[in-house]
């Protein structure tokens, strides 16, 4: 019998509430795993260390310089993955009319910038190789051009819904990669913004709820998993209805 060839996937934004779950799942589906963090929480750090033989954990913040970020792509560990989930969200409050390019800037450098160079830099090999999954998390919002505080963020994921022609050579190599449109999510960054009325916010939803961390989890696992064998380069909304 042929042996079975565990696969790698590198998880960016592992220590977030949606993040934790994608971890869960790809554990329970007997995935090596690299999570990544920038500034992770006991649950994260907990979880990890009980499963240590499986999860791998790695730490960077890419709010830094671009020659850092790329230089994060270009480990050997990071090259060699198969499945990329790129879950990284930043969030920083500025009245549209206040915007500064420097804010903007900041949620490109996590929101956009990462997603998109290491499409490039690790689809190339996943074609190689005759097999990969790359699932972006974006955002309803961009549908609605952006909430009054957070236009940086919807701009930034917004990016994340444009496939470089040059990927669409890699689908007939199993390389497989789309962006979903995530939406409200009860998760503690949503909690945590002052200026969100959370129930106001479900009731503008037709299914009159925020999604739970599990169920965007579990659909991120059937994108970027063996169990998609045929959906590629779209964007795919997981928004109750909005």
């Amino acid at each position: 019998m042929k042996k079975k060839i565990n696969k790698k996937v590198l998880i960016l934004g592992a220590s977030s509430d949606i993040g934790i779950e994608i971890l869960k799942i790809y554990l329970k589906n007997d995935y090596s795993i690299i999570a990544h963090f920038s500034r992770g929480n006991k649950f994260f750090f907990d979880f990890v260390n009980k499963y240590k033989s499986k999860i791998k954990k790695t730490k960077f913040n890419f709010i830094t310089s671009y020659k850092n970020i790329e230089n994060f792509f270009k480990k050997k560990e990071h090259l060699s993955s198969d499945v990329i989930i790129n879950a990284l969200g930043y969030v920083e409050q500025v009245n549209y009319n206040k915007l500064k390019i420097s804010d903007i800037d900041k949620s490109f450098k996590v929101n956009l910038y990462p997603g998109f160079y290491v499409t490039s830099r690790i689809g190339e090999k996943m074609a190689k190789k005759k097999w990969g999954r790359i699932v972006h998390l974006g955002s309803i919002g961009v549908k609605f051009g952006g909430g009054m505080s957070n236009l940086p963020y919807s701009l930034s994921k917004f990016g994340l819904e444009f496939f470089p022609n040059n990927t669409k050579k890699w689908i007939k190599d199993n390389v497989f990669i789309n962006t979903l449109r995530v939406g409200a999510t009860n998760t503690k960054l949503h909690k945590n913004l002052p200026s969100k009325n959370l129930k106001k916010r479900a009731d503008l939803i037709p299914a009159k709820r925020m999604a739970n961390p599990k169920e965007i989890a579990e659909f991120v696992f059937f994108i970027g998993s063996e169990k998609n064998t045929y959906i590629s380069h779209q964007v795919l909304p997981i928004s109750g209805g909005e």
